[in-house]
């Protein structure tokens, strides 16, 4: 009994707080007027709640109207793990940096590596994604507002 009570509040807290990260659970659109250095298609990202992380789903809509969707679960361990994506082949790894931050490093063989960092801010319709790509050599730079859709 002396263990299950402290446990069982900690998961009721974790249940209504932003703490445990389940603020971000949900689907964002990017909010191109306040965002920087923005891609040229729509982008919407999910988050959603799994037994063993999360799910982060990725959807673009380019402007010939062409739509891409790629997911993968994000363990939060940081573990490396097998990565195949559009273009890459190689490793994912993800951890939770604090209550309101999440790390995703992937890194394709072909040497091309990408962060991206999750960032739950004060306003619960808002989150932030800061991407930084290397590819060929060159670094890109990207912070997106994502509005709670």
């Amino acid at each position: 009994m002396r263990i299950v009570l402290p446990f069982l509040l900690i998961v009721a807290t974790c249940l209504n707080l932003p703490v445990c990260g389940a603020d971000a659970f949900g689907e964002w659109r990017t909010n191109p007027s306040r965002s920087r250095n923005t891609y040229n298609h729509v982008v919407v990202v999910r988050f959603e709640p799994h037994p063993k992380g999360e799910v982060f789903t990725w959807d673009q809509v380019d402007r010939n109207g062409r739509s891409t969707t790629s997911s993968t679960i994000l363990y939060l361990d940081g573990q490396a793990r097998e990565f195949e994506g559009f273009g890459c082949s190689g490793s994912q790894l993800s951890r939770r940096l604090d209550a309101q931050t999440v790390e995703i490093l992937r890194t394709c063989g072909s040497g091309e590596l990408t962060t991206l960092v999750r960032r739950l801010v004060a306003d619960p319709k808002e989150l932030v994604l800061e991407i930084t790509e290397r590819q060929n050599g060159r670094q890109f730079e990207r912070r997106l507002v994502m509005e709670r859709r």
